[in-house]
């Protein structure tokens, strides 16, 4: 155990994750085309899922979704279309998720872990 209950290389992983998203939300709200494909936001979610746990993956999961709203969508859209595009951005992102989370599970009952 590391650093107050951190494994070993969490916290650097966090904080690396942390600034990718930042980054990416920073872009969003200067750009004049924000960051559409849910790939760039996808990155951290899936390591962490797949590093970390699955709990780990949903919670960045929830951050990459405040990440992904650019920064005019609040001002130029309604209340329902910004919870639908959050909803739906947070349900991608989770599929991936569970996605990982399967797959690790997989793996592990296979014996090559």
């Amino acid at each position: 155990m590391g650093l107050s209950g951190f494994k070993q290389g969490m916290l650097s992983h966090l904080v690396l994750a942390l600034a990718w998203l930042g980054f990416l939300a920073i872009a969003n709200r200067q750009a004049a085309q924000p960051v559409l494909s849910i790939f760039p936001y996808m990155a951290p979610v899936v390591f962490f899922a797949w590093v970390h746990s699955a709990k780990w993956g949903f919670l960045l999961a929830g951050l990459a979704t405040l990440a992904a709203l650019p920064g005019d969508y609040m001002v130029t859209h309604s209340t329902k279309d910004l919870l639908y595009a959050g909803f739906s951005t947070y349900v991608q992102l989770s599929g991936v998720v569970i996605g990982c989370a399967v797959a690790k599970m997989i793996r592990e009952k296979s014996g090559r872990s």
